[in-house]
């Protein structure tokens, strides 16, 4: 598998002390996972705290569906009520990432709280079924919070995607709490309430008032 582009991008700018080195954790779940299902074609993490998505992905094994948008059809949803797991299953892989059958996500407890989730895609239908116990003792996951087939349509993707973007603005947010703390002598706390108030008064985005504080206060 290789490192999503936009991974590698915002890899080289993500800054943590809560992670040593996130590409070399990709790398060793990568490790377990391929030798506990080696049906896995890709896999995410996500970092809980800061909202990030990093991915590694097979791409000769995997293809974006035709129709990304594409919803379900009135006769498939008219009657939902009356469909049982394994109908909803089928009809969740007929909008799926091309060469994604299964999947399971795991989150991972460190003094009772989740840190990060890791997502696994898989090949094959079954591909997880009788190993999650297995890949629950080598990556560390919290067992009763495993949930399978739950992102046939690879959204954990398209979060990694947007990783680059999210940390851009997370540096415009931090540059702009720490100008008005230190214009309005401030803690970075109350800075970012302030902020937070002021794109709720205004009717925009963080980012949006962030930048015109700081272009005000400068």
């Amino acid at each position: 598998m290789e490192l999503l582009p936009q991974s590698r991008e915002a890899l080289d700018e993500y800054v943590t002390t809560a992670v040593d080195d996130v590409e070399v954790l990709l790398r060793v779940i990568e490790g377990w996972a391929v030798r506990t299902v080696p049906e896995c074609v890709a896999l995410s993490v996500t970092l809980l705290d800061d909202d990030l998505t990093f991915t590694l992905v097979d791409d000769t094994a995997t293809t974006r569906p035709a129709d990304e948008g594409g919803q379900a059809s009135a006769d498939a949803t008219g009657d939902a009520h009356a469909l049982d797991e394994g109908e909803w299953a089928e009809m969740a892989r007929e909008r799926a990432f091309a060469g994604i059958l299964s999947t399971v996500s795991l989150p991972v407890v460190e003094h009772g709280r989740a840190v990060l989730t890791i997502d696994l895609y898989a090949s094959t239908p079954h591909a997880f079924h009788d190993r999650i116990e297995g890949l629950v003792d080598a990556l560390g996951g919290w067992q009763a919070g495993a949930v399978t087939n739950a992102d046939l349509g690879f959204e954990t993707l398209r979060r990694a995607e947007a990783a680059p973007e999210r940390l851009r603005e997370q540096r415009v947010l931090d540059v702009a709490i720490g100008v008005v703390a230190a214009r309005l002598g401030l803690t970075t706390s109350d800075a970012d309430e302030l902020l937070t108030r002021a794109a709720e008064r205004a009717g925009v985005s963080a980012v949006q008032a962030a930048t015109v504080a700081q272009a005000l206060l400068a």
